[in-house]
């Protein structure tokens, strides 16, 4: 629940899956489990089911045991459940996530905080664009992609639409300052 993601993974499950299936987690943060002061990076497999249709490709049973038989690893790259769970994960997306994220591990929290808010500000406005959501957003008009508003209304659904683990990680800095704490080892 800390990062407001549905499936949470560690290092040690993550080096146990195939490459493919690794290539679709994210590695949300470096921690050190109560007690201990090895590091453990935390995974997420980002998937979205508000406004999906992911059952929308049904298979009849004989189809679904003959796709069990014939699984490869490729799933994760071809199934189109899978795929449409996670049509809210863009690369602009990830690609924006993973800088805010080092910035935030290195320690330069006020430039994490620039990416991680441009990352959810990205995943916003695919999830408007594309219309992945349960209900229509098309009566909010652009005000959904101003994250300047003050209308409780539209924070709300930014709230809701946006990245969890960003406002997660976003929460966690402000409440420190913005500024990394001086012992600060990236966990």
């Amino acid at each position: 629940k800390q990062y407001g993601v549905a499936i949470i993974v560690s290092q040690a499950f993550e080096e146990l899956l195939s490459e493919p299936a690794r290539s679709r987690l994210r590695h949300l943060d470096t921690v050190t489990v109560k007690g201990s002061s090895m590091k453990q990076r935390i995974f997420s497999y980002d998937a979205r089911h508000k406004g999906v249709n992911f059952f929308l490709y049904d298979r009849s049973p004989e189809q679904a045991d003959l796709d069990a038989e014939t699984y490869t690893q490729n799933i994760w790259k071809t199934d189109p459940d899978l795929l449409k769970m996670r049509q809210h994960v863009t690369k602009d997306f990830m690609d924006t996530f993973v800088k805010g994220r080092d910035l935030y591990l290195a320690g330069k929290w006020s430039r994490a905080i620039e990416k991680l808010k441009e990352a959810d500000n990205i995943m916003i406005q695919t999830i408007v664009e594309e219309g992945i959501y349960e209900y229509d957003l098309t009566t909010y008009g652009d005000q959904l992609l101003d994250p300047s508003t003050s209308n409780e209304e539209i924070l709300r659904l930014r709230q809701d639409i946006g990245d969890r683990t960003c406002h997660n990680l976003l929460a966690y800095m402000e409440k420190e300052g913005g500024v990394a704490p001086e012992n600060w080892r990236g966990y």
